[in-house]
């Protein structure tokens, strides 16, 4: 059984430009209940058959939980494996919504070919892995560490000839919108064009009502007020806040120090195509974080983990689309109570980064507030699908 649900987006617009946006959510937030009363592997092999969208990070995040609520956790070499599992995974998505989603949303022609040549190589070397072991919990798969140095390589030579028309650590070292706008106006590679398109799109207006960047939380505050959030009520994950306000989690969050991110920040604000610009940057560094994995370096880790008090345990994870968390608690070998917020929880929250940035676009029809409003959904990337309504304020 996948869960899904759909969100439901009305955008108001008075002739002028989006005058305010509200979202209602069909996603069955508490599915993960049918977890409860399962042994612990058997929690850990179900959740693959409910969330099918970042299957990886959903399977490593349940079993890190598991284990830090069984005051039990793994290896280095086992968190390795999953670190890897993770970080090419998110190369996928990203791969993805730049050769599939984008250019249909553009009006352009999927590049299937090129996205089901590159990804063929992430499914065969996925399968190589899994075989024979539960890849989430065993290291014997890390045996063979070439074939994931092979795969980042080939990740790198793809990018380079594909997608950025430019080797991957060339252009994160692109410092400054004059690097940007250059590379822009040169456009190599299939993604320059895209975002070519989306230079001149108007940004989010700025102030202190943005919501806060999310990236993966302490230990500290996984063990403290997190725990302590989803505890308390379900609608923490139904609606999550940090310190009393939504947030915004995704590759915008875990780029906004890079030096090309932080100069459009300051010169433009959060846009769609800033959001897609860090994205394809994250995907320059990602052919490089699967390497440096391989070799057993890991200076920024993707998951974490805390045990909350007695038989409890939250894992954090960063996925294609921010920051995912499980909380489990275990009671007698078996999972007491189980919940998990999404990405999508945080990024489509009601009064979160997909509403904030709507407000204030200009727009001379509803086909341009259609547009405008799709525009910020791929960016967000919600894991499921979306309805969009237009109304007249």
């Amino acid at each position: 059984m996948i869960v899904e649900g759909k969100l439901a987006f009305e955008v108001a617009w008075d002739g002028k430009q989006i005058t305010g946006t509200t979202v209602h959510s069909s996603r069955p937030i508490l599915a993960c209940r049918v977890l409860e009363g399962k042994p612990a592997a058997q929690a850990v092999a179900s959740v693959p058959l409910l969330y099918s969208i970042c299957g990886r990070a959903q399977t490593v995040a349940a079993a890190a939980a598991l284990e830090a609520a069984a005051g039990r956790p793994m290896s280095a070499a086992v968190d390795r494996l999953r670190e890897l599992a993770v970080a090419a995974e998110c190369a996928q998505e990203h791969l993805w919504r730049f050769l599939i989603d984008l250019p249909v949303l553009l009006g352009e022609p999927a590049r299937s070919a090129r996205f089901i040549a590159m990804r063929r190589r992430f499914d065969d070397l996925r399968q190589r892995a899994a075989s024979g072991t539960a890849w989430w919990a065993e290291a014997g798969n890390l045996r063979d560490l070439r074939a994931w140095r092979v795969l980042a390589g080939d990740l790198a030579d793809f990018l380079e000839s594909e997608l950025l028309g430019m080797a991957p650590a060339r252009f994160l070292e692109m410092a400054g919108e004059e690097d940007i706008a250059a590379w822009l106006e040169r456009g190599r590679g299939l993604a320059a064009p895209l975002l070519a398109r989306l230079r001149d799109a108007a940004p989010v207006r700025k102030g202190k009502d943005e919501p806060a960047l999310l990236t993966l939380p302490s230990a500290t505050a996984l063990a403290d007020g997190i725990a302590s959030a989803i505890e308390a009520s379900d609608g923490f994950a139904a609606a999550p806040i940090l310190g009393g306000a939504p947030a915004e989690s995704g590759a915008l969050a875990r780029e906004a120090r890079a030096p090309a991110v932080a100069a459009m920040l300051a010169g433009r604000g959060r846009s769609a195509g800033l959001r897609l610009f860090a994205r394809l940057q994250e995907l320059a560094r990602l052919a490089g974080r699967m390497r440096d994995l391989s070799h057993g370096v890991n200076d920024a880790p993707w998951l974490r983990v805390a045990q909350a008090g007695s038989g409890a345990g939250l894992a954090a994870v960063e996925t294609a689309r921010g920051v995912l968390i499980h909380w489990a608690l275990m009671d007698g070998g078996q999972v007491a109570r189980y919940r998990i917020v999404a990405p999508t929880e945080w990024n489509f929250h009601p009064q979160g980064a997909f509403v904030r940035g709507l407000a204030g676009i200009p727009a001379r029809d509803a086909d341009e507030v259609r547009q405008a409003a799709a525009l910020l959904a791929h960016a967000l990337d919600p894991c499921v699908a979306y309805d969009l309504k237009v109304k007249h304020a």
